[in-house]
């Protein structure tokens, strides 16, 4: 079957423009994941602290066992709530935007290879709020 190839005709019945659909389809089909990677690898724009939230919590999925990832969870929800994330907004809101904005795992982490590195930081992270928490709590 040959591709469709489409016609114009200008009002002096001459032949003005030609082109075939396929060329046209593929061109688009082709285009759209560079698209669609220009605009998520954004590097140009700061990532939100949502973001960088629903990010960690993905990569804690991803990569730790589900008590990790259970514990990490909880603690990133207090953190919310705590205003460790984002401050002066209200904390429902944020939880809200933060599971709005998850990403597929694998985006994040491409193979398990890449998970010890990630799993690192996360405790890092996990230490690090842990201080910031107890410290809220006696004030």
């Amino acid at each position: 079957m040959a591709p469709a190839t489409v016609h114009f005709q200008e009002a002096g019945g001459q032949m003005a423009t030609r082109f075939d659909i396929a060329a046209v389809v593929t061109a688009a089909v082709i285009g759209m994941p560079m698209t669609a990677g220009a605009q998520q690898a954004g590097t140009d724009a700061p990532i939100s602290g949502e973001q960088q939230e629903a990010d960690l919590r993905v990569i804690a999925a991803r990569c730790g066992t589900p008590a990790f990832e259970k514990a990490f969870y909880k603690q990133s929800r207090a953190a919310v709530a705590a205003g460790l994330v984002i401050k002066n907004r209200d904390p429902v809101q944020v939880e809200k935007t933060i599971t709005s904005l998850r990403r597929s795992p694998f985006v994040l982490v491409a193979t398990q290879a890449d998970c010890a590195a990630e799993f690192k930081r996360l405790a890092e992270v996990q230490k690090h709020r842990s201080e910031l928490l107890k410290a809220g709590r006696k004030k």
